[in-house]
């Protein structure tokens, strides 16, 4: 399956004894649907060299194979295309997310003053760990406040939820406000979010922004 939730489709044609076996460009175009055509190329290459096998820009391919050897083309081909897709994936979320950054940290430039915010910060939380996050504001007379984009994924409600949980055990914890781009998207994901951070969307008022960065 790709990340999309579509099925890995391989092509097989034959001529005389011999198999040409290709994804006939699907995980580029699956790509393609996603947004992240131009972070699929890169990987894909890179994969093709490492499984054996060819690819043109478009499509995995195996140019010539025998029948003995035919299931585990089939296989190897439709790994490479799933595999290459992943990783586009990956790339696409990195970048959104970089770039959910970059629009928080101007956010709350334009709220606040540049020299009160700080962007890519790290903070240790309880455990010791070193904790990354997106963007700090230290206001006179307040706790620092500590926001972070959270997307809608799973993984990223956990991450996020274990980030602000330790961070909030630590000794003169900062407050914590997790950015969404909708909270209904999250479903019971929120209540999960909520309990170590408060819960605000991109088009939250600048009222309340500075509300939560002034809270005690």
């Amino acid at each position: 399956m790709y990340p999309g939730g579509s099925t890995v489709v391989v092509r097989i044609e034959q001529g005389d004894n011999r198999f040409f076996v290709s994804d006939i460009g699907l995980g580029h175009q699956e790509a393609e649907l996603m947004g992240a055509s131009s972070m699929y190329s890169r990987p894909a290459r890179v994969i093709a060299e490492e499984a054996g096998v060819r690819f043109d820009n478009q499509a995995f391919f195996v140019l010539e194979t025998s029948r003995e050897e035919l299931p585990s083309a089939v296989v190897t081909i439709a790994n490479c295309s799933q595999h290459a897709v992943m990783r586009a994936a990956d790339a696409l979320t990195e970048k959104t997310f970089e770039d959910r950054k970059t629009k928080l940290y101007e956010r709350l430039v334009r709220v606040f003053e540049p020299k009160v915010v700080k962007k890519n910060v790290e903070i240790i939380g309880a455990s010791h760990q070193k904790w990354p996050v997106a963007a700090i504001v230290s206001l006179p007379g307040a706790r620092p406040t500590v926001f972070e984009p959270v997307t809608k994924h799973p993984n990223s409600v956990a991450h996020a939820s274990m980030k602000f949980s330790d961070i909030a055990l630590s000794e003169n914890a900062p407050q914590r406000v997790a950015v969404v781009s909708d909270r209904r998207e999250l479903g019971t994901l929120l209540t999960v979010l909520s309990r170590s951070a408060n819960v605000i969307e991109d088009n939250e008022t600048n009222e309340r922004i500075r509300r939560l960065a002034l809270a005690a």
